[in-house]
């Protein structure tokens, strides 16, 4: 427990700490998560006048995923709307994935796998990332691990390295079973890679593991489990599948207009397209080169997962194909890292590259392969050449943990970076607060920026109550909202100003 203890400090302590200026700025997925989140907290509305949102609220001209909105609240409730309490609850949840992935890894696999799983996502570059983001996407490794600590909880997959791992009769439980289910469906209400990656990876699970689920359907305390397991998805999950079917045209918009296909395009050209995408994430490139492209929010050139963990990942894969046929652990992870890509191979991204939050369930799986080549070459026994090895292994991963440190703290010195997460806007919006005076008209150029509105009314921490009662002007048009007035404040162009201008001097 020692071990452990010293992994959660490090993981707490590289994501906990100056979370209102590391990453720098506020990107404005974060503002739009904090802004509604704030809304419903004290109006019961998001910022349309949708009461309650469960499945999906709309901003920035998208509907996005609800549940994170819950996850913010009660930090907004305590502490204020602010960019920290937008990002607290991501570092939280990084952290429980840590202390998760322990848990899992010993479960299926051993201490030995489990204390190596954490330690590496304690410190995996992409992970530290996402959990120092207010973005809905960053609980994702959270909530698609959490189904399988439940089945594990709830006694359908049992503990054991090495061995078949389906339940015994008497392992299972009813309730937990129930409860198991509740929870895995609303998992299911996260970011949209977790909507298509925890259903299928569950379902696979169940053919993966055919033993286990043939003797709980054999005794009458296994079929209640697996009744109550099923009927708890039915009751969370079957909701949002009838959201999705009977009303694509809200919360399938943005997968809509994101298609990696085109309209005109086949489907057989259409089925290739996706498999080209699928095929990509286990390629060096994302995996060990470059990773997600996305300058503006990733520290690009660091690779999905560290490249020193390549050769443990070969080791790990060894072992997996060895235990296949005797191991529903074994069975377990290889359709966790066949599956991760998923929620990324419909839909495109910045140019033709990969997304890093879409891909993130496959963080927790990546991560626990190569504590299992690290854990089967220690208890293989080690020799001087394979003491030097993982000696060599440690030291590559730590110089690429520094230089990736290093980058990632210098991020928000590069003017793009600084620009686009909307640095020079809330500068500004610190020096306008002490000059400005109730009444004044307020006009901010957004040009060049990116739904510079939302990120405003964070900073302002505008009370949701004035959003509702003064004028606002919204113009939609292409795929996205453009809110050019709320209240005294104005986001318009060249020209608007000028017409705003002489509207102003005519009154």
């Amino acid at each position: 427990m020692l071990g452990l203890a010293a992994v959660l400090i490090v993981a707490a302590a590289l994501r906990l700490p100056a979370l209102a200026s590391l990453p720098p700025g506020l990107n404005q997925d974060e503002a739009a998560n904090a802004w509604n989140a704030w809304c419903v907290l004290k109006t019961g509305q998001d910022q349309v006048g949708q009461s309650w949102p469960i499945f999906c609220f709309r901003a920035l001209g998208e509907y996005r995923s609800a549940l994170f909105l819950y996850v913010v609240m009660p930090f907004q409730a305590v502490w204020g709307l602010n960019i920290w309490t937008t990002r607290l609850p991501s570092a939280i949840g990084g952290v429980a994935t840590v202390v998760l992935a322990w848990w899992v890894g010993r479960r299926m696999w051993g201490p030995g796998v489990g204390a190596v799983t954490a330690a590496l996502l304690a410190v995996d570059p992409t992970h530290l990332q996402m959990s120092r983001l207010g973005h809905e996407g960053s609980i994702t490794p959270l909530l698609t691990l959490a189904p399988l600590a439940l089945l594990i909880w709830a006694g359908f997959v049992g503990p054991g390295f090495g061995r078949e791992t389906g339940s015994t009769i008497t392992s299972v439980s009813p309730l937990r079973a129930l409860v198991a289910g509740l929870v895995i469906g609303i998992c299911c209400y996260g970011y949209p890679a977790a909507r298509l990656f925890i259903p299928a990876f569950v379902a696979v699970c169940v053919l993966a593991t055919p033993g286990g689920r043939l003797r709980l359907a054999r005794s009458r305390r296994g079929l209640l489990a697996l009744a109550a397991l099923c009927l708890g998805i039915a009751i969370t999950f079957g909701p949002l599948v009838w959201q999705h079917l009977a009303h694509p045209e809200m919360i399938n918009q943005r997968g809509e207009v994101t298609w990696v296909w085109r309209a005109d395009d086949p489907v057989p050209l259409r089925a290739a397209k996706v498999l080209e995408r699928y095929v990509r994430h286990f390629g060096p490139d994302f995996l060990y080169i470059n990773g997600d492209a996305l300058a503006t929010v990733w520290t690009t050139g660091t690779g999905y997962i560290p490249w020193p963990l390549l050769p443990l990942q070969i080791g790990g894969l060894v072992l997996v194909v060895r235990r296949w046929r005797h191991s529903a652990a074994a069975r377990v992870l290889v359709v966790g890292l066949l599956l991760f890509p998923l929620g990324d191979c419909f839909n495109s991204h910045v140019g033709d590259s990969l997304s890093g939050l879409r891909s993130s369930p496959g963080l927790v799986p990546l991560s626990m392969l190569a504590a299992c080549g690290l854990v089967w070459l220690a208890g293989s026994g080690i020799h001087a050449r394979q003491q030097a090895a993982v000696i060599a292994v440690a030291a590559a991963l730590a110089l690429h943990f520094v230089k990736f440190a290093q980058n990632y703290t210098a991020r928000g010195r590069e003017l793009y970076v600084y620009s686009a997460t909307h640095g020079d806007l809330l500068a500004a919006h610190q020096f306008l607060t002490e000059h400005i005076k109730p009444g004044d008209k307020l006009v901010i150029s957004d040009s060049g920026m990116n739904q510079p509105y939302v990120v405003w009314l964070v900073a302002d921490q505008y009370d949701p109550r004035r959003w509702f009662a003064e004028p606002r002007e919204m113009q939609p048009g292409g795929d996205w909202d453009r809110y050019t007035r709320f209240g005294d404040t104005y986001f318009l162009n060249e020209s608007e100003r000028a017409a705003l201008v002489q509207s102003l001097e005519g009154g």
